[in-house]
C-alpha cells in the first residue's frame, strides 16, 4: 500500500497556494480525496502544515523542501494511506448478448 509523501503532498499544497486556497483540515480532505485520511489526521496534518509558514512563492521544490524538513508532518504523513477503491456492479440481463460489468477483453 502506497504511503503519502513529500512529493505529493507538496503538490497539492502548491496547487493550493497558488489559487488561494486556505489550507485547513476541509480542503486537505477535499484534496486528498483519494487518500485514506480521517477528521484527526486532517486536522493535524492541516497544522502541521501551518508551521511550515508556506506562501505562493515558493515552489513545489521548496515547499517539499519545508516537508522534509519537519519529522512530526513526515511522520504523520506514513499514517495517510492510498485509499483502496472497490467497484461494485450490480447488473440485470436478460436477452441476448454479453453482460460485460468492465473492460471486455477479446483475442
Amino acid at each position: 500500500m502506497e504511503f503519502l509523501s513529500s512529493v505529493v503532498l507538496s503538490g497539492f499544497l502548491y496547487d493550493m497556494l497558488k489559487h488561494g486556497i486556505s489550507v485547513t483540515a476541509n480542503t486537505i480532505k477535499t484534496k486528498l480525496k483519494d487518500w485514506a485520511i480521517n477528521e484527526v489526521v486532517a486536522t493535524a496534518l492541516a497544522d502541521e502544515i501551518s508551521k511550515l509558514n508556506l506562501t505562493d512563492e515558493l515552489s513545489e521544490s521548496a515547499i517539499e523542501n519545508r516537508i522534509n524538513q519537519a519529522s512530526s508532518l513526515v511522520g504523520l504523513m506514513g499514517t495517510i494511506k492510498k485509499a483502496e477503491n472497490v467497484t461494485t456492479i450490480i447488473q440485470n440481463h436478460s436477452g441476448t448478448g454479453d453482460n460485460i460489468g468492465r473492460d471486455k477483453i477479446t483475442k
